[in-house]
């Protein structure tokens, strides 16, 4: 299985993950059976043709899951299309969080759980205005 985390720069296990996931630069996908690192760039920030419509990742990535912050619904409808399942983010590294990953602790995002719901960090959402 792999899981993807948005992050800003490449600090192994020890990233802290992005605040949020549609414009975060950089995505750092963990083989949780290896163990093996990929850090892959945000592929609509950086492809010429992206359109809203460009998924975050391609089927080559074989990810299953995203644990995340904040995530607007758009992103998250693209995801779920493509079988990925999208886990709120507890803890700001990627191993804190892997670790309450792997013991089940993470809760999977719900349609009401769009950072648009909830505006300021003191409701639970990102800051951003989408």
């Amino acid at each position: 299985m792999k899981v993807a985390f948005p992050v800003k720069e490449n600090n192994g296990l020890a990233s802290i993950i992005d605040d949020h996931f549609g414009v975060a630069e950089n995505f750092l996908i963990v083989d949780l059976e290896t163990r093996k690192l990929e850090f892959k760039e945000n592929r609509k920030l950086s492809d010429e043709g992206s359109t809203c419509k460009t998924g975050i990742f391609k089927k080559k990535d074989l990810v299953d899951a995203v644990v995340t912050r904040c995530m607007g619904d758009g992103s998250q409808r693209s995801l779920m299309s493509s079988n990925i399942k999208v886990y709120q983010a507890r803890k700001n590294t990627i191993l804190e969080n892997l670790e309450l990953f792997e013991k089940d602790e993470l809760k999977l995002f719900h349609i009401f759980d769009f950072c648009q719901i909830k505006k300021n960090k003191k409701e639970g959402g990102c800051g951003h205005h989408h």
